[in-house]
């Protein structure tokens, strides 16, 4: 990122695939190195975007189980997560915000029990806290795919460290709802409203952010098949849409570079040249700054989609299908329909207008 920052407008960055996980940070016991992060944080502000950093994984020094396959996501021994949280706190302040650790419901990121890791949050909340008392604490990303990931993400916000829950040391909790491989960005909603279940059941008020996506992501490293233009654009308004419509306060996209595991991609072979999914993203973001959305519905029959969006008193609507073609009429007041592309023309009030995968939105 310090080299080439996204042609995009973005309020929040990401930096999962920058290298700036704790062993790359701490090269020795007790030893930091932050010059390229130091780079990467300055880059993002540079662009007025607000950086979130992991602070897993463990390095084999400071691991309790050295030895283990996958030390990196062992247990660290906690006077070393103290003193490394502590450096990282202390230097970046409130300029970041701090996700404690990767997808902890996948065995190759987390090996330790989930108080374990509700010990380390608390740990690490206090101490950033401290630092920065307008700092954000991120509670670890969880996935959703898997009923055992599910599961994992209720145990954890069921657990309690120093006899407070674990939900009330996070300033917002973040999950990572990918769906299944051929699943869609109304599947990835189900788990977002999921995950709204479990944080209502454990009584957690924490705000939720979607900190990862994308979509036909098999895992394991797999690469996925190549997706239409079509298909990556209505796939990427509508994730943008849904997760407006559902309440989430921010969604962080993987990723603006070539990702062959993921099926949407932003950047051109060149690495730089955007994509017509790109210019979908600038769409849909003109579409949602500056207006309320309201909750998506789908209706049974048509199986035709409408968010409502409202601004000083005046709606717009986006409607899209996920089954074959539909057809609605213009609701009152219309004069204008945008499509995913950005090619506008004229409507009326009451014109049947035909409905199919790709979002068109309607408004005065």
């Amino acid at each position: 990122m310090p080299s080439a920052f996204p042609q995009a407008t973005v309020g929040a960055v990401n930096l999962t695939t920058n290298g700036v996980y704790w062993p790359s940070l701490e090269t020795s016991p007790g030893a930091f190195d932050f010059s390229h992060l130091d780079a990467v944080v300055k880059a993002a502000a540079d662009h007025g975007a607000k950086p979130l950093l992991i602070l897993g994984q463990t390095p084999q020094f400071h691991s309790s189980r050295p030895n283990a396959a996958h030390v990196v996501a062992t247990v660290p021994k906690m006077a070393a997560w103290r003193h490394y949280v502590a450096a990282v706190a202390g230097r970046y302040k409130a300029r970041i915000d701090y996700e404690i650790w990767p997808e902890p419901g996948i065995k190759e990121n987390w090996a330790g029990t989930k108080r374990q890791l509700a010990q380390l949050v608390a740990a690490a909340a206090n101490i950033i806290h401290t630092k920065a008392r307008s700092a954000v604490v991120v509670g670890p990303a969880m996935v959703l795919r898997m009923r055992y990931q599910q599961k994992f993400m209720d145990a954890f916000y069921g657990v309690r460290v120093g006899g407070k829950a674990v939900g009330r040391y996070v300033d917002a909790v973040g999950i990572d709802p990918y769906p299944e491989p051929k699943g869609t960005p109304e599947d990835s909603l189900t788990l977002i409203k999921k995950a709204r279940s479990i944080l209502r059941h454990r009584h957690v008020r924490a705000p939720l952010w979607n900190v990862e996506v994308n979509y036909g992501v098999a895992g394991s490293h797999a690469s996925v098949g190549a997706w239409s233009n079509r298909k990556q654009q209505s796939y990427l308004v509508r994730n943008y849409l849904l997760n407006a419509g559902a309440g989430v306060k921010r969604v962080y996209w993987l990723g603006w570079f070539r990702f062959s595991e993921a099926a949407i991609q932003l950047v051109k072979p060149d690495g730089v040249t955007p994509t017509p999914a790109a210019a979908s993203l600038r769409v849909v973001t003109s579409w949602l700054l500056r207006q309320h959305a309201g909750p998506c519905t789908r209706n049974a029959k048509t199986h035709v989609w409408s968010c409502k969006l409202v601004r000083k008193s005046r709606a717009s609507w986006v409607y899209w299908t996920t089954r074959g073609k539909a057809v609605v009429r213009a609701p009152k007041g219309s004069r204008h329909v945008a499509t995913m592309t950005g090619a506008v023309s004229g409507t009326r009030a009451g014109k049947k207008l035909t409905v199919t995968s790709a979002p068109m939105r309607v408004y005065h």
